[in-house]
């Protein structure tokens, strides 16, 4: 009677003492590290230049921070600007590098590093800039749940200097199929680019055949990895490895958009027009004439005024339209940011004005000739 009593005690008890136990270790990982030790930089400043592109330029290394309990933390170096690390979205702007496995340490070449800070952080080239280097660790439960105990960081801080390289975006190549055939390498006209290294690819791309099965089919070839992407469940969705892609009706030239997050694609018919002071901001006015042997946007016998302003516009609104930045490059300037500073004309006269959005995202040019 006694032994089958303690039984039934028992049974009635584990649960409770397994519970217990799920809560020790719970509150044990709750304590949480005042942060990640030992982290340090192997340069304070670093100046970059092409001679430094193949060299190690810096490397971060720390130590693995204490939780009480046996966890296998994940690293995150964010790499952001000093005004972008206060304020209500603090640190809402940082390039975000994920270290892999077990390191403790990363290492840049003057390339990797330069791309990172000219390309991804858009810091000026030929001066010098303050970075911030802050370190985040994260944890999940031995069960792989998420826990409540928050990333703990580490923060430092660095000068550095890039410089003004060419730059060579991630693309996506447009390969042609059944009845077309594209260059074999990496051609202006013939690709997508990510011009903010985010898996977001975009482009301008002539195709006058690209209707029902017999036409311009294509596929998209990544330069980073060689995968190929293709139709996914319908005209507007990827697949790796999928078949071909199509458009019914061809929409002749068109902008377009690759999310390989998400997996999706669009294509938008563009058609370019001057749009400024000399024609009273008409968007229909002086319209472009796309030439398939440049793959350029020309305008001939514009007559401009000097001082006076202008933009391109498309398809009769602002919405895909390009201005220029402090710099003097041409950028987007449609919704949401509506960014970008009208063109000043240069000099009075009669001129041919060209677009070449050719080269993909980020290296879109124009001229006033």
């Amino acid at each position: 009677m006694k032994k089958s009593l303690s039984a039934v005690l028992l049974m009635i008890l584990f649960p409770f003492l397994f519970i217990s136990c799920e809560k020790e270790l719970e509150q044990k990982m709750l304590l949480a590290p005042a942060g990640v030790p030992d982290f340090t930089t192997t340069a304070q400043s670093v100046v970059l230049s092409a001679n430094t592109d193949n060299s190690k330029v810096v490397t971060f290394k720390f130590n693995k921070p204490d939780y009480g309990v046996k966890v296998v933390p994940t690293f995150t170096l964010q790499f952001d600007v000093p005004a972008d690390t206060t304020g209500e979205n603090a640190w809402g702007k940082a390039v975000d590098v994920k270290l892999t496995g077990d390191s403790t340490e990363k290492s840049y070449t003057g390339k990797d590093f330069n791309s990172l800070l000219v390309n991804q952080l858009k810091l000026p080239t030929g001066t010098q800039s303050e970075i911030v280097v802050r370190l985040k660790s994260d944890i999940n439960q031995p069960t792989g749940d998420a826990t409540t105990v928050k990333p703990v960081y580490s923060v430092l801080t660095m000068t550095v200097t890039p410089y003004q390289a060419v730059i060579v975006y991630p693309a996506l190549l447009v390969r042609g199929t059944q009845a077309w055939v594209t260059p074999a390498t990496r051609t202006e006209g013939f690709l997508l680019t990510s011009a903010n290294f985010n898996n977001k690819y975009e482009g301008y791309v002539y195709l006058p055949n690209a209707s029902g099965w017999g036409g311009d089919n294509f596929i998209l070839e990544s330069t980073s990895t060689g995968k190929v992407y293709g139709w996914g469940t319908s005209a507007t969705t990827l697949s790796e490895g999928g078949g071909n892609l199509w458009l019914s009706p061809a929409p002749n030239y068109m902008k377009v958009n690759v999310d390989l997050d998400a997996m999706t694609i669009s294509y938008t018919p563009v058609t370019f027009y001057i749009s400024g002071d000399d024609n009273n901001w008409s968007t229909s006015a002086n319209p472009m004439t796309y030439d398939p042997s440049t793959r350029k946007w020309v305008a001939n016998n514009v007559s401009l005024t000097a001082g006076k302003k202008f933009v391109f516009t498309s398809n009769g609104s602002y919405d895909i339209s390009y201005k220029v930045n402090s710099e003097g490059q041409l950028v987007y300037a449609g919704p949401p940011a509506w960014t970008g500073n009208n063109i000043t004309v240069p000099n009075n006269g009669t001129f041919k004005v060209t677009l070449d959005l050719s080269q993909g995202d980020g290296r879109y040019t124009y001229s006033i000739e």
